[in-house]
C-alpha cells in the first residue's frame, strides 16, 4: 500500500469516527433542543413567569425614591402591597434626572401586569411577603426615569425590584419556536449519520467475509 492510500485510510476512518459520534449529537440534540423548546414555549419549568422577587427598596406611599436604590442599572420592577390593593386607583410618577440644560422630564408608568411576570410574587428568603406587580420597565424607557413616586387606595406599601430575568412572551415564542424547528434538524443529522455508520460497517464486515484470513505460508509457525 501506498504512502497516499494509507494517508486516505486513516483519514477516512478519522472521519467515520466523526460521523458515528454525531449519531449521539444529533439525537441528543433533537431531544434537548425539543424540551427546551417546549418549555419556553408554554411557559413552564425554568422559563415559568418569574414568581419570586427580591425588591431592593420598599417604600411608603407618597414618598419620592431614587430607582437606581432599588434596582441597579437598568430594567426595574415595581411592586405594590398587600395584593388587595385597588389597581384601578394606583398611580406611578417618575422623574428624570435634571439635567444640564435645567430641564426635568415627567411621566407616569402604565399601571398593567408585566409581562413574563406572574400576577401574584412572594419575596426571596426565610420570610416571605406577597406583592402585586403593578409595571416593567419593559414598557418605558429605563434609561430616563430616575425618582419615582406611587401612591393609590388601599396600598400599604410599595417596592423597587430589579427586573433581570424575566422573559417577555415575545422572547419565550420566539426563542422557542427557533429551538423546536431546530430539533427535526438535529434528528435527522443523528439518523443520517447512523444509515452512513450502519453501511460502513456493513461494508467493512462484507469485505472481511469475502477476503477471509490471510493464508500461512508453508512452513510458518502456527
Amino acid at each position: 500500500m501506498s504512502m497516499t492510500a494509507g494517508y486516505l485510510t486513516r483519514n477516512a476512518d478519522r472521519f467515520r469516527i466523526v460521523v458515528a459520534m454525531w449519531v449521539v449529537v444529533g439525537f441528543g440534540g433533537f431531544l434537548l433542543f425539543g424540551a427546551f423548546g417546549l418549555m419556553l414555549v408554554t411557559g413552564t419549568g425554568m422559563f415559568a413567569d418569574k414568581a419570586v422577587v427580591d425588591p431592593g427598596l420598599e417604600f411608603a406611599p407618597g414618598r419620592e425614591v431614587a430607582i437606581r436604590d432599588g434596582a441597579g442599572p437598568g430594567n426595574f420592577l415595581v411592586l405594590a402591597h398587600p395584593t388587595s390593593v385597588d389597581l384601578r386607583t394606583v398611580e406611578c410618577t417618575w422623574k428624570s434626572q435634571v439635567y444640564s440644560t435645567g430641564e426635568q422630564n415627567v411621566g407616569r408608568l402604565e399601571i398593567a401586569r408585566p409581562d413574563g411576570v406572574a400576577a401574584t410574587v412572594t419575596t426571596s428568603g426565610p420570610t416571605t411577603r406577597s406583592f402585586v406587580p403593578l409595571a416593567a420597565t419593559q414598557d418605558t424607557e429605563w434609561m430616563e426615569p430616575s425618582l419615582l413616586t406611587c401612591s393609590g387606595r388601599g396600598a400599604e406599601s410599595f417596592a423597587i425590584a430589579s427586573a433581570d430575568g424575566i422573559m417577555t412572551d415575545r422572547f419565550r415564542w420566539g426563542t422557542g419556536a427557533v429551538l423546536l424547528l431546530l430539533a427535526p434538524v438535529m434528528a435527522g443529522l443523528g439518523a443520517l449519520a447512523l444509515h452512513f455508520t450502519r453501511k460502513w460497517y456493513r461494508q467493512r464486515a462484507s469485505a472481511t467475509v469475502t477476503t477471509g484470513p490471510t493464508p500461512r505460508r508453508p512452513g510458518s509457525l502456527a
